[in-house]
């Protein structure tokens, strides 16, 4: 484990820090990547967040359905109950 002294600067509003680069790269950090802040006590714990995975277009999310999967019935839902417009 690696440990190093840094300061706290102030950022606008807020209090940052700057990762030396042998940890940035120890991790493999990259500008704009997302980090998890934990508190344990008095430790503040920086963890790489697990990347998540592109959204799915419409096409890809309906793939997964049988083409007979829509239902062309008419579905009544009752009369309105609110200030809806039709």
């Amino acid at each position: 484990m690696a440990v190093r002294t840094m300061r706290v600067n102030r950022w606008g509003n807020s209090l940052g820090i700057r990762f030396p680069s042998e940890f940035v790269e120890k991790v493999k950090l990259k500008e704009k990547s997302l980090v998890e802040i934990i508190t344990d006590g008095n430790r503040l714990i920086v963890v790489k967040a697990k990347e998540k995975e592109p959204r799915k277009t419409i096409q890809e999310l309906f793939a997964e359905h049988p083409a007979d999967f829509i239902d062309d019935e008419e579905i009544d839902w009752g009369a309105p109950v609110g200030g809806e417009v039709w």
